[in-house]
């Protein structure tokens, strides 16, 4: 019984510890990747978003702020990863409250997410910088481990009696 309340307390701690390394995190990116502004000769490479939706950016006040993410991404990894290592662990957390009692539905969820690091590995895996190249590995890897782990929890939610 002791460890089931040390269990329910911790959790609420790593939530709102991996929420303010997101928060945190997502500050720094944003401030990283606002050097996008002054550099007008990597406006058609990194602000890849205001491109699809704005077409051709033509001053810094075009650039969409999802770009600063890209940009410190690509040029400084740090801070991103971060977001993605605390997002990640949001995204696991929530599903697992979600779909507590219901382990199929929390297996396709997770496979989905399993199936969505996998395209962003695969969009960002020509990138010539290391940047991206990092996080295509980095997407690679937590797809694959996500797919085994959500097959593993399919398996075993198929086998539990109904």
């Amino acid at each position: 019984m002791h460890s089931e309340t040390a269990r329910k307390s911790k959790q609420p701690i790593l939530f709102f510890g991996a929420l303010t390394f997101f928060a945190v995190a997502t500050f720094f990116s944003l401030y990283e990747g606002s050097q996008l502004d002054d550099i007008s000769w990597e406006w058609p490479h990194s602000a890849v978003f205001t491109n699809w939706l704005s077409g051709e950016v033509t001053s810094a006040y075009d650039i969409l702020t999802i770009d600063y993410l890209v940009y410190a991404a690509k040029f400084e990894p740090l801070f991103p990863l971060i977001m993605f290592i605390s997002g990640m662990i949001l995204f696991l957390q929530l599903s697992f409250w979600i779909f507590r009692r219901k382990k199929i539905a929390l297996s396709v969820v997770l496979l989905l997410g399993a199936i969505a690091l996998l395209v962003l590995a695969t969009a960002s895996m020509a990138s010539p910088t290391a940047g991206l190249a990092l996080f295509s590995m980095i997407f690679f890897g937590t797809g694959i481990l996500l797919a085994i782990f959500s097959i593993f929890w399919l398996i075993k939610a198929r086998k539990l009696p109904a």
